[in-house]
């Protein structure tokens, strides 16, 4: 048991170059069924962005990408909610994963951007928080995307990346969603 626990340990390391902490929270490793890549605290929760099932010859292949929010009480930490976000493959990539209230300042919210591949692009996704689930807020297609509160800001390498040309997109929150405010 204590060698299987160093080994996802020891992958935990090598994929989550984008995680707060150096080493997988303990209630994260024990309540999860699968290699956690990234996690973030959310109030007494984990928000947890991990690979289920065995990986191909590249380690991704045939596994899927889920997310769990870990609850710690009451004892023993467990999986309170847990959603699929897609197949996993050769050439995905975790790229950060945060919680905080980004939208209005008054919900509980996760977000992660995940690559699928450096020639295909990345997006990320903010989920609200609530009542044993997740809800998706907004995702945003981007080679680099900012979270403030209420903005979001999402930049592109070169034009050619971009749907229209652009080499960054401003969204704000009002009236329940985010909306383009700015295109550059």
């Amino acid at each position: 048991m204590a060698l299987r626990i160093a080994a996802v340990l020891a992958l935990a390391l090598a994929l989550s170059g984008s995680a707060r902490t150096a080493t997988v929270p303990l209630p994260v490793l024990e309540a999860i069924h699968g290699r956690p890549v990234g996690w973030a605290p959310t109030g007494p929760d984990w928000f947890v962005v991990y690979l289920k099932g065995r990986g191909g010859a590249c380690g991704f292949e045939g596994a899927t990408w889920r997310m769990a929010l870990v609850s710690t009480a009451p004892a023993p930490p467990h999986v309170a909610a847990d959603r699929r976000i897609s197949g996993a493959m050769c050439g995905n990539e975790l790229a950060w994963v945060q919680s905080g209230r980004f939208s209005d300042g008054r919900h509980r919210e996760v977000a992660f951007m995940l690559w699928t591949t450096p020639s295909i692009g990345a997006r990320a996704y903010i989920y609200r928080v609530g009542e044993r689930r997740f809800r998706l807020l907004a995702s945003f297609g981007g080679d680099r995307v900012v979270l403030r509160r209420g903005v979001v800001r999402v930049s592109f390498e070169n034009p050619g990346r971009s749907p229209h040309g652009e080499m960054l997109d401003v969204y704000r929150f009002s009236g329940g969603r985010y909306r383009l405010i700015a295109r550059r």
